[in-house]
């Protein structure tokens, strides 16, 4: 039997469309409309997210915060425990080092003792101050607590002990002092009552509403308050299972919950004989965040509300210009100059006068984009971008036609110095005359600015080589000429480096990255001249490279170690310095010279790492040498400039034990190349601290007689090119005999280095040298063989 279609079906076309017209009358048909309960309720949903997560967070946040209070406070508690033991163990150990007192006890003179302890029980502020004898007699106290504290002492302990004893329903903490003349004849003992008073005062220290209460265990191993008011058995348990005692949960409390941690109170015999438990309320835990809580759900309904009616009155302006702009920024989309009416000075009307103007000046800001894509700001010159882009097209058109491209890295020689005397102003007129200058000389080429004083020319040419050498030449004679820059003439000069393809490189960035190789050995060898890159170049640059790798590993691995050359006095014929000398065992390259590394540590940097690790590494060793003897350590100028370098020093003697007087900083002549004024002030800082201060190789760099004048050095080293003719030539005779009559009259001593032969050391010991150092004496030793040597030489001066 088939039943009839309910009621409620549409059996003709007719009535569904009735249906569908119904329904479409509760859609929201227009853009207003819609727009205004979407955003009304996304913004009502974001609110009502916004609220919920900030209670959350704000919820989460308390407790975090609640948490942290509480384990401060329950760190605070552990340190005035700690305190308070340090005090009455120092307190006790005054009296129990006193002669008289010592005497009392050992005769039991009671009344001696007894007054002596009332004044100390005053002093301590504790409850009981008593004595108790080898014997077990306690002097001070009777009664149960006299019975408890006679057991407590142990025989030969000799140490200060504390730790908590329970004598009836009373928590006693106790101190024991021992009494030594010099063996133990007994043990003054402190003991406080740890009450209900004791607690409220530990509680007032906190910085939050904490209750403070002592628990004891209970025969059926519950733990109980000394009033019976509070009992807990498996909470404290489970809170001192947790690490170190310092758990944290919550109780139920006749007082309502509460959060909790428990700190393990120590028996005199070991084991845990009651606890703290400190307790934090939760309503007084949470009761500074509620006010924000309720603010916060107060301020989200207001917003709501703000939100809605806003949201209203903002559609009804938004939607009439929103298809004027729509056609309008399709007709953009397609390419077509269009503009839209402006009806309002609202934010509406400001973004049709925004989109007319965007219309009109689009095109114009597409070309400057392009434009400042590829082009430096300050010159106009194309930049780095389109320079590789442009190399790569003359790479390619090269390889098709078997010509050359030449590719030419310049920067100015002296350019820093403009800037940082002239100014910056100065510093863009000189850069931009110098791109002026390129063009007007290489008006067929490409000329790029790729940064700072930095700039490139490309060109192609079946004898690039020597196009690029004479236009090389060409430039240098323009640029030895005094270059205009605006108000100034300035002396400025410029260094080349050139590659050429395909002999230098295959592709753009090889040749731009041997360009700059060959520049870079330019400035290396004198500045303002032009070099062509050869293969040696990228191999030198790959080896430093290398290096400098090896260099940051063996800093990190400690492969650095150091060996120490004696420097010998010559009036006392004892060592009186070891001077401290770096090597570096690589493992796969060996021993590595000094003269190799030690250069691209000082240009790298790295010199002042290394140079810290030496420092401390001296101090240590010489730390263990007799006082008689100094260590000298050698410091780079970069180092000796570094702002932290009179810290190291400081850190360096401090952590070694090492005296000030005992170290010798040896510094060259070219520290003074920056400025003698700076230079000096550190020197002085360093006189002012105990340390010595040598000048190394004298003689051979920058000398000036004004810097001895301007810092009076402790010594001055005589360099070995003096010392190896001296036996046979007449002139370094002089100039050795001028040096050590100028170190006498300035009250400094002097050290010959390099010193190999007995003629050699006759004739030093002839012009009255201080001290030698040279291998006549030894060659450089490791850290025990300059220590065995030290304690032969003196077995043999002996």
């Amino acid at each position: 039997m088939r039943l009839a279609p309910p009621r409620w079906r549409f059996d003709s076309l007719r009535s569904r469309w009735r249906f569908d017209s119904l329904r479409s009358r509760w859609r929201f048909r227009s853009l207003r409309s819609r727009l205004s309960v979407l955003y009304a309720g996304l913004f009502a949903g974001a609110l009502i997210l916004v609220a919920l997560t900030t209670q959350w967070i704000v919820e989460r946040t308390a407790r975090a915060s609640v948490v942290a209070d509480l384990s401060a406070s329950a760190a605070v508690y552990d340190r005035l425990w700690r305190l308070r033991e340090q005090a009455l163990a120092d307190s006790g150990a005054v009296l129990a080092r006193d002669f008289g007192f010592r005497s009392a006890v050992a005769s039991n003179d009671r009344a001696t003792i007894a007054s002596a302890l009332d004044t100390l029980r005053d002093r301590a502020r504790v409850t009981r101050a008593m004595v108790v004898t080898v014997d077990g007699t306690v002097i001070g106290a009777d009664g149960a607590l006299a019975a408890s504290v006679a057991h407590l002492p142990e025989p030969g302990a000799g140490a200060v002990r504390d730790g908590v004893m329970q004598v009836g329903d009373t928590t006693w903490r106790a101190v024991v002092v021992p009494i030594l003349a010099p063996d133990e004849i007994g043990w003054l003992v402190f003991v406080m009552r740890l009450d209900a008073t004791e607690m409220r005062a530990l509680a007032t220290l906190s910085s939050i509403p904490l209750v403070a209460t002592i628990l004891h265990r209970t025969p059926d191993h519950g733990w109980t308050s000394a009033d019976g008011g509070l009992t807990l058995g498996a909470p404290v348990e489970a809170m001192l299972a947790k690490e170190r005692g310092h758990g944290l949960t919550t109780l139920s409390l006749p007082q309502g919950t509460a959060f909790a941690t428990v700190k393990p109170l120590a028996g005199m015999s070991g084991g845990v004989a009651a606890v703290l438990l400190l307790t934090y309320p939760y309503d007084l835990a949470f009761a500074p965040f509620r006010p924000l809580q309720w603010g916060i759900a107060l301020a989200g309904v207001l917003a709501l509300v703000v939100v809605i009616v806003a949201t209203g009155r903002l559609t009804r302006r938004i939607v009439r210009p929103i298809a004027a702009l729509d056609a309008a920024a399709r007709a953009l989309e397609a390419g077509d100059r269009t503009e839209v009416a402006i009806e309002s000075e609202d934010e509406i009307g400001r973004l049709a006068d925004s989109f007319n103007r965007m219309s009109s000046g689009i095109v114009e800001r597409e070309n400057r984009i392009a434009h400042l894509a590829f082009h430096d700001s300050l010159t106009g010159l194309p930049n780095r971008v389109s320079l590789r882009q442009m190399l790569e097209q003359k790479v390619e058109r090269a390889a098709r036609t078997g010509t050359q491209v030449g590719v030419m890295c310049l920067d100015l020689d002296g350019f820093k110095g403009v800037n940082d005397t002239l100014g910056h102003p100065v510093g863009d007129a000189v850069l931009v005359s110098f791109a002026q200058l390129l063009l007007a000389t290489a008006s067929d080429a490409f000329v790029a600015r790729l940064g700072g004083d930095e700039f490139a020319i490309v060109f192609l040419d079946a004898q690039a080589g020597e196009r690029a050498r004479s236009w090389s030449r060409a430039l240098m004679e323009r640029m030895a000429e005094p270059f205009d820059a605006g108000d100034h003439q300035l002396a400025i000069g410029t260094s080349i480096g050139i590659a050429l393809y395909p002999g230098d490189g295959g592709d753009a960035e090889q040749l731009l990255k041997n360009a700059d190789l060959a520049l870079y050995r330019a400035k290396q060898e004198g500045r303002s001249n032009f070099r062509f890159f050869e293969p040696a170049l990228d191999e030198a640059a790959r080896k430093r490279h290398e290096m400098e790798l090896d260099l940051r590993t063996a800093l990190k691995t400690r492969q650095f170690r150091l060996v120490f050359q004696p420097i010998v006095d010559l009036k006392s014929g004892r060592v009186g310095c070891f001077e401290s000398l770096l090597r570096w065992h690589h493992p796969v390259r060996g021993l590595v010279s000094p003269a190799d590394f030690v250069p691209i540590a000082e240009e790298t940097g790295l010199i002042v790492a290394i140079g810290e690790w030496v420092m401390h590494e001296a101090c240590r060793v010489a730390a263990a040498w007799p006082d008689h003897v100094r260590v000298a350590v050698n410091v780079s100028p970069l180092q000796f400039r570094n702002p932290g370098f009179q810290a190291i020093v400081l850190q360096a003697l401090a952590r070694s034990g090492l005296a000030p007087k005992r170290l010798e900083v040896e510094i060259t002549e070219s520290i003074f190349i920056d400025g003698e004024e700076n230079v000096t002030s550190v020197l002085h800082r360093l006189r002012a601290m105990g340390v010595r201060v040598a000048l190394d190789d004298f003689g051979t760099g920058y000398s000036s007689l004004s810097y001895l004048r301007s810092f009076p050095f402790d010594k001055i080293k005589i360099d070995r090119s003096f010392v190896t003719g001296i036996a046979g030539d007449r002139g370094a005779t002089a100039i050795v005999r001028a040096i050590v009559d100028l170190a006498n009259a300035l009250d400094m001593e002097t050290t010959a280095e390099g010193v190999e032969d007995d003629a050699q050391l006759a004739s030093l010991r002839r012009q009255g040298c201080s001290s030698i150092q040279g291998f006549l004496f030894s060659r450089p030793l490791e850290e025990d063989d300059a220590a065995a040597y030290v304690r032969a030489a003196i077995v043999h001066a002996a």
